[in-house]
């Protein structure tokens, strides 16, 4: 055990072990999934994982690829355990440093399950309130959902928009968490969904976005990418 904190319980480490349980990723990426966590850190913290035997590096074009050893493999299970407990234990610790909608529209995309992708592109836009000074520049983003792939956008894109939902930066959290149910959530004002019934019921399931409160299970892959 002692071994294993050695290595496993540093701060940042146990979210870098998480990003790449999503498949190899390039430094940026990497970053994009810890963004409050400084570049010089992030750079250090990869050469002790490295060095541990936990990650791997590849060349990829200017860069490098990152990616988790068989040692690293093997901490997957530790990763989904703690997702587990805070889901359980820590709905109530929620606090400032957990209002971002950077991390919340990130952890979306990865946990959109390919299979139920549409059969056709739906563009949905996240319009945020209650944002921290911090993110007030973050106020508005932009999800695709291709019938196979996900890309996620800051800067609106050259196409139309058929599903927009406004909503508190942290009801919406709370709601995608499982912490509170969409219905109630609504019936407050605080999350609301605007767009053709058929696409907006398409997007709540794609979410997972559950009228009622519930005890949501994270995963930890990487999906396969589905054929068109």
């Amino acid at each position: 055990m002692a071994k294993t904190a050695e290595v496993f319980a540093q701060r940042w480490t146990p979210l870098l072990v998480r990003e790449l349980c999503f498949g190899p990723l390039r430094f940026t990426e990497l970053h994009s999934g810890v963004p409050s966590m400084s570049r010089a850190l992030l750079v250090q913290r990869l050469a002790e994982l490295e060095e541990a035997g936990v990650i791997a590096t590849e060349p990829m074009g200017q860069g490098k690829l990152y990616r988790l050893t068989s040692a690293g493999e093997s901490l997957r299970d530790i990763i989904v355990l703690m997702s587990s407990w805070g889901q359980r234990y820590g709905q109530g610790r929620l606090g400032p440093a957990d209002m971002d909608p950077t991390m919340l529209v990130w952890s979306m995309k990865r946990q959109i399950d390919p299979c139920q992708l549409p059969d056709r592109d739906i563009v949905l836009r996240l319009e945020f309130r209650g944002l921290p000074k911090a993110h007030a520049a973050r106020r508005y983003w932009w999800i695709i959902l291709r019938p196979n792939d996900v890309e996620v956008c800051f800067k609106a894109p050259d196409c139309e928009v058929d599903v927009v939902i406004a909503a508190d930066l942290e009801a919406l959290i709370r709601v995608w968490m499982g912490y509170a149910g969409l219905a109630e959530a609504s019936q407050a004002s605080a999350v609301s969904l605007h767009g053709d019934p058929m696409l907006v019921r398409a997007v709540k399931r794609i979410l997972g976005l559950a009228d009622e409160p519930h005890h949501r299970t994270l995963t930890f892959k990487a999906h396969a990418a589905v054929a068109a």
